[in-house]
C-alpha cells in the first residue's frame, strides 16, 4: 500500500489526520513491527483531520511518512494537542530501521517531558529522504488526537497565541473569583460564596483538562492527573447546581425543583465517591460525561421556571445558563467523539463560561440592587407614618436636626409649627376610630396643600403634627399657621348623614428666639400650643422669648 508523504519543507497548519492511517489494537498489544506491518496491509484512511475514538477506546496506532527533500537535517516537532492522554509512544523509521523512540503522557511525571509544554511534544531531526512515523496512543479518557507537525518558530507562535488566549480567560475568571469571595465576606451573602465555589471548580477543571494544572500546579502528582479530570467535572456540575438553588432560593420559591436538584447532586457525589473507592476510572469518566446532561437540563430549567414564577433576576440566570450549557454540551460532545473535532467545539465551554460569568455578574448585581432597594424601601417605610403618608417621629428626627444646624450656622430664620386637633378624643369616642383616622388623613392633605415646597411636614404622634419652615420668620410662620387654622375650620366629615367639623390649635416657635437645639425649639412650640389650648383652642399662639 502506498502512502502520500508529508513534505517537511511546506508549512502544515492543519492537523495530520488526513495524511495518516490508523489501526485499533485487538485484545493483545501489538509490537512495533507487528503494528508497522498491519498498518501497511490494513491501515484505515480517516476522513477527518482530527481522529476521535471516544471514551475508553482501544489503543490506536497511527502511521504517516515525512519527506525531507532538502540536503540537510530539518528539526520538526510533533505536537499532540490532547492534554489528558495516559500513554503516547512514537517511533521513527528510516530505511526500514528504527532510529528513534520516545514516550510521553500523563503516566509519567511532568519533568520527564522533552518539551516543557502542557501538550505532549516530540522533537526529531528528520534526515534527508523519507521517514516513517508510528504512534501508539492509549487512555481511558476520550481518545481525541489532534496532531500537528511544526517548526520551532511555528510551535513558539502557537504557544504564544495559547498564552494570550488563556491569559485573558484565567485573568478574567481569577479576578471575578477574588471579587466574589470579597463580596461574600463583606456582604455575608452565601450567594456570592456559592458562585465563588462554582467559578473555582470551573477554573480547576479547565486547568486540568487543558494540561496547565499538570504543568504548573501538580507536575509530580501522576495519580492526581489520571483522576482529576472526571472528579473536577463532577465538582463543576454539582457546585453549579448548588449555586442555582441558592441564587434562585429554590428551597422557598421552587421546592419541587429544589428536591430534584438536591437528589441529582447527591446521586452524582455518591456514585463518584463509589467509583473512586473501587478504583474504577472508566466508570467515573462515563459518570462525569453523563453528568453534563442533568447539569445542563436542570440549570436551564431552573432559570426558565424561575422566570415563570416571577423571580426577576431569573432572566439573567436563564440567559447565562443557556450559554454555558450549550457550550458545555458542545465541548463534551466534541471531546468525547460524538461530533467531529473543531477548535470552536473544544473551546466552546471556555468561551461560554466567559459570557456566563458576565451575565451572572450582572444577575448578582441586579439581585444586590433588589436587596439594597428593599432595604432602602424598608428604611423609608420605617420613617413614614402609614396612615397619613407623612414623616413619623423617627423620620422627622433624621431631618430636623441637620436643618436646624444649617440654619444656626448660616444664621437663617427657621420656624416650627406644632399643631394639635382640638377635642380629637371626642371624635374617636363618638364616631369611632375609623372617622378619627379619616380626620387625620384629611388634615394631612390640607397641610400638604398649604405648605411650600421646602417645608417639612410630619405626624409627631397621635393627633399632633409638626411643620418645619425653612427661611421663615416668626411673622411669616404666624400667617401660615393662621391660614391653616382657618382652612381646617372649614373642613367637615360626613358621619352618619351628619357633617362634623374639626378645629386645630397651633404653637409657633422661631430661631429668632435664643435656641440651640431642636428640643429647645420644640419645647417652646409645645408651651405655645398649651397656651392656645388654654385660651379656648382653634387659634395660633407664638412662643415667648426667654
Amino acid at each position: 500500500m502506498s502512502y502520500a508523504s508529508i513534505d517537511i519543507s511546506h508549512t502544515y497548519t492543519a492537523p495530520l489526520g488526513n495524511e495518516s492511517r490508523y489501526l485499533l489494537e485487538d485484545e493483545s498489544p501489538l509490537t512495533v513491527e507487528e503494528a508497522r506491518l498491519a498498518l501497511h496491509s490494513k491501515g484505515i484512511a480517516p476522513h477527518q483531520g482530527v481522529l476521535n475514538f471516544g471514551i475508553n477506546s482501544k489503543p490506536v496506532w497511527l502511521y504517516f511518512t515525512i519527506e525531507n527533500p532538502s540536503a540537510e537535517l530539518m528539526t520538526r516537532f510533533i505536537r499532540v494537542e490532547a492534554s489528558w492522554l495516559d500513554q503516547v509512544d512514537i517511533y521513527f523509521f528510516s530505511n526500514d530501521r528504527l532510529i528513534n523512540a520516545q514516550s510521553g503522557g500523563d503516566k509519567y511525571p511532568f519533568d520527564q517531558r522533552q518539551v516543557d509544554d502542557r501538550f505532549i511534544i516530540f522533537p526529531h531531526d528528520f534526515d534527508v529522504g523519507q521517514t516513517e512515523v508510528l504512534m501508539r496512543l492509549s487512555s481511558p479518557d476520550p481518545l481525541n488526537i489532534p496532531i500537528y507537525l511544526l517548526s520551532l518558530d511555528e510551535m513558539h507562535q502557537k504557544t504564544l497565541n495559547d498564552g494570550y488566549f488563556y491569559g485573558a480567560i484565567y485573568g478574567f475568571l481569577l479576578a471575578l473569583l477574588a471579587y466574589n469571595i470579597l463580596l461574600s465576606f463583606s456582604l455575608k451573602s452565601r450567594r456570592y460564596l456559592y458562585y465563588s465555589q462554582y467559578l473555582f471548580f470551573f477554573i480547576l477543571m479547565n486547568l486540568s483538562y487543558t494540561g496547565h494544572g499538570y504543568q504548573w500546579l501538580w507536575p509530580e502528582q501522576v495519580t492526581w492527573q489520571l483522576w482529576l479530570n472526571p472528579i473536577l467535572m463532577l465538582a463543576y456540575a454539582t457546585t453549579g447546581l448548588m449555586f442555582a438553588t441558592r441564587f434562585l432560593d429554590t428551597q422557598k420559591k421552587l421546592k419541587r425543583l429544589h428536591y430534584i436538584i438536591g437528589f441529582t447532586c447527591w446521586s452524582l457525589i455518591l456514585l463518584g465517591a463509589l467509583f473512586i473507592l473501587l478504583g474504577d476510572n472508566v466508570r467515573l469518566l462515563y459518570l462525569a460525561f453523563f453528568a453534563i446532561i442533568p447539569f445542563a437540563s436542570l440549570m436551564i430549567t431552573s432559570g426558565v421556571v424561575g422566570m415563570f414564577n416571577g423571580i426577576k433576576e431569573a432572566r439573567y440566570f436563564a440567559a447565562a445558563t443557556i450559554f454555558v450549557t450549550v457550550g458545555a454540551v458542545y465541548t463534551t460532545l466534541t471531546v468525547s467523539g460524538v461530533i467531529e473535532y473543531s477548535n470552536l467545539g473544544f473551546h466552546a465551554l471556555e468561551i461560554a463560561m466567559l459570557i456566563e460569568a458576565v451575565l451572572f455578574a450582572l444577575a448578582l448585581s441586579y439581585q444586590f440592587k433588589i436587596i439594597q432597594d428593599g432595604k432602602i424601601t424598608a428604611e423609608r417605610l420605617a420613617d413614614i407614618d402609614p396612615l397619613t403618608g407623612l414623616y413619623n417621629r423617627r423620620g422627622l428626627y433624621k431631618i430636623l436636626t441637620p436643618l436646624l444646624n444649617v440654619s444656626l450656622r448660616k444664621k437663617r430664620a427657621l420656624s416650627l409649627l406644632l399643631l394639635d386637633i382640638d377635642y380629637f378624643k371626642q371624635i374617636n369616642d363618638l364616631y369611632g376610630h375609623t372617622q378619627g383616622d379619616k380626620a387625620l388623613r384629611q388634615l394631612s392633605k390640607l397641610l400638604l396643600n398649604e405648605a411650600r415646597n421646602g417645608d417639612l411636614i410630619g405626624r409627631w404622634g397621635g393627633e399632633e403634627f409638626i411643620l418645619l419652615l425653612s427661611e421663615t420668620t416668626e411673622a411669616e410662620a404666624q400667617v401660615l399657621a393662621q391660614r391653616i387654622v382657618d382652612k381646617v375650620s372649614e373642613l367637615s366629615l360626613a358621619v352618619a348623614d351628619k357633617e362634623v367639623n374639626i378645629t386645630v390649635s397651633i404653637g409657633v416657635s422661631c430661631l429668632e428666639t435664643p435656641t440651640e437645639t431642636f428640643d429647645d425649639l420644640l419645647d417652646q412650640a409645645d408651651k405655645a400650643l398649651y397656651q392656645a389650648k388654654s385660651k379656648g383652642r382653634n387659634r395660633v399662639v407664638l412662643a415667648q422669648a426667654n
